[in-house]
């Protein structure tokens, strides 16, 4: 972790509030964890995934009512898996060192165009939702960690501690995808256009 002072990074955004001029502060939990927290996935009949698959297996059915009875399913089963991935990375930051910077508070940015370019394409596959680009200038303190240590991923909670362990001790795999957390206050500089 190192201290910033008035320098520049880039945030890929979701929040559609945020302009040129703003200033951010990492103080309280931010979109990421509200998005992860509050998420919940019902069917049309208003069915959440355990009680879906549980009529499948009472009635001794294999497939799907619907489409819909599926992506709840699917939903769920991802978003789990997230939450539960983001839980691990935020014990383990706590028993580490508690003042790393916290997933559940910071603001996610990047410090080079070649390192937003690598998450644009990581962005585009995998989250679908639209979003805005911006130079922020920052003032505080920041986090470089290899975002391939805590992929989403079916593996034991145990492995998914052991790689929470080396991201949050900053250990580098082959093909590094980097990440920064950054705590402090930042200023929104410039929209960038793809």
């Amino acid at each position: 972790m190192k201290e910033v002072n008035k320098e520049y990074y880039y945030h890929i955004c979701t929040n559609n509030e945020l302009n040129i001029g703003d200033i951010i502060t990492t103080d309280k939990y931010n979109y990421f964890y509200y998005s992860i927290y509050d998420s919940e996935y019902k069917n049309n009949d208003n069915l959440d995934a355990n009680q879906i698959l549980l009529n499948m297996f009472n009635n001794r059915k294999l497939n799907f009512n619907s489409i819909n009875d599926l992506n709840t399913v699917l939903k769920t089963i991802s978003n789990d898996a997230f939450i539960t991935r983001e839980l691990i990375i935020e014990e383990v930051r706590k028993e580490i060192n508690i003042d790393l910077p916290s997933r559940l508070k910071c603001l996610f940015v990047t410090k080079s165009l070649e390192e937003l370019s690598t998450w644009i394409d990581i962005f585009n596959r995998t989250n679908k939702k639209e979003y805005r680009i911006f130079k922020l200038e920052l003032t505080g303190k920041i986090f470089k960690g290899d975002a391939n240590y805590i992929l989403r991923e079916s593996i034991s909670l145990n492995k998914k501690k052991e790689k929470a362990i080396l991201y949050w001790n900053q250990s580098n795999t082959d093909n590094p995808i980097y990440e920064y957390l950054f705590e402090g206050t930042a200023s929104i500089v410039e929209e960038i256009k793809e």
